[in-house]
């Protein structure tokens, strides 16, 4: 994977509490991507870097007991967390710990693949999705939703600092082997491996002040700018600049942000 150290973003609780904010901001287009996927009862869906499980729980609901959904993560604490949740909803998911391109899947075992936010912190992508043609079988589909152009999210009024901030940011997925443009790779590899592109579609959202939308950004700067300041990759007055530009627009009526632009992509075996 892209950090070999672990996760970039760490598995504090903050970052954990960040995750669960997260999949509800985006519930809706995970939810709507489910079903451009056809994920349905009696499925096998393997959640790729599914982390705490979120949508790991929500998959496990769709296939319902003829189906089975399978949760790979490189993270023990994330699968562990998972599995509690699992038990506590009363629905059923394996789970896999270790390395997305290592998983011992048979060929042809899947009939769907999910990534959410994954391929962005995988430095080998082609490689993965050779794995996923081989796991799915003829007609299964894989579903992602992942960021393109990730430097295109602005603020409104856009703060002298802005270019320094995501700069810091895209250079830090960037040395861990990531890459914050990969949704705009995925299609052209999907092809090559022989998956067909059947579902392709952005999702950019210009957000207000004090909506969840707009929190979802707000909350990841909060956490990963520190971290950056650590690193070297950002100096103290830029961040502090930035944050006193959040804050200030949060004051101001008028302003709003642009989020960081995804894409949703869904590719299907060809038999």
């Amino acid at each position: 994977m892209a950090d070999h150290e672990g996760y970039l973003l760490g598995e504090a609780d903050e970052e954990l509490r960040r995750l669960a904010f997260q999949h509800e901001v985006w519930s809706a287009q995970t939810s709507a991507l489910f079903d451009a996927a056809a994920f349905g009862p009696g499925a096998h869906v393997l959640d790729l870097g599914c982390g705490p499980g979120y949508a790991s729980v929500e998959l496990a609901r769709r296939v319902g007991a003829s189906g089975r959904v399978i949760g790979a993560d490189a993270s023990a604490r994330s699968l562990a967390q998972l599995a509690a949740r699992a038990a506590a909803l009363g629905v059923t998911v394996e789970t896999r710990e270790g390395d997305a391109r290592e998983l011992a899947l048979d060929d042809g075992s899947l009939d769907g693949v999910f990534a959410r936010w994954f391929f962005c912190f995988v430095d080998e992508p082609a490689a993965l999705v050779a794995n996923i043609a081989r796991w799915l079988r003829p007609g299964g589909r894989v579903a992602v939703l992942d960021y393109f152009n990730y430097a295109t999210f602005s603020l409104a009024p856009r703060p002298p600092c802005m270019p320094a901030v995501i700069d810091a940011v895209v250079g830090s997925w960037s040395a861990a082997g990531g890459d914050l443009d990969v949704g705009g790779k995925l299609p052209a590899l999907f092809e090559a491996a022989g998956l067909r592109v059947v579902h392709l579609e952005p999702r950019v959202f210009c957000a207000r002040p004090g909506t969840p939308r707009w929190e979802w950004p707000r909350s990841f700067f909060r956490g990963f700018l520190p971290q950056l300041v650590q690193k070297g990759r950002l100096s103290q007055d830029d961040a502090d600049a930035f944050e006193d530009a959040m804050a200030e627009a949060e004051r101001t009526p008028g302003s709003y942000l642009l989020t960081p632009p995804v894409v949703t992509i869904v590719a299907e075996r060809r038999g």
